[in-house]
């Protein structure tokens, strides 16, 4: 998740217009895959977890990706960018939150990687709402650091447990 987190924001910056999926786009499409992906194999880790604490963070998170994944895919490029916007600030603030919210809670082994997560997660959010750069590359941008990010808290909550 770090490796593509990285790679699509790289990208989303250097050639932020592509030609994808038989139209002008950015590189959301490709992007809200990887979400999806990220939220089918969330909920693959739900069912696999021992806990019900486990089970309710993975599944609660893994359908919020699978269905932001699904939505942003299949929107068409000509609809209005604010419908775009409103949904990935939307997610971005429920992510954000929804990380902060679950360390008062949950016993997550160093929880500074999560917190420091959501609060990037909802920071990227704000500036999408305000449309600080309003423009789809941002959006894209954004999403991208959202899911390095996330890889990276994975890889510390994993060192953290190992310990």
């Amino acid at each position: 998740m770090i490796c593509v987190g990285i790679l699509m924001a790289v990208l989303s910056l250097i050639s932020p217009n592509v030609y994808l999926l038989g139209e002008n786009a950015s590189w959301i499409p490709v992007i809200s895959l990887v979400v999806l992906v990220v939220g089918i194999f969330r909920c693959i880790d739900a069912l696999a977890s021992e806990t019900a604490q486990g089970f309710l963070y993975n599944m609660q998170g893994g359908i919020l990706d699978v269905v932001v994944g699904f939505l942003v895919f299949l929107s068409p490029e000509g609809e209005a960018a604010n419908n775009l916007n409103l949904l990935i600030v939307g997610y971005m603030l429920t992510q954000g939150i929804y990380r902060n919210i679950l360390l008062s809670v949950a016993e997550i082994p160093n929880p500074f990687a999560n917190r420091l997560t959501g609060l990037i997660s909802i920071l990227l959010g704000i500036m999408i709402w305000i449309d600080w750069p309003a423009s789809l590359w941002f959006i894209a941008f954004s999403l991208s650091v959202d899911i390095s990010f996330r890889g990276w808290t994975l890889v510390v909550m994993a060192s953290s447990t190992h310990k």
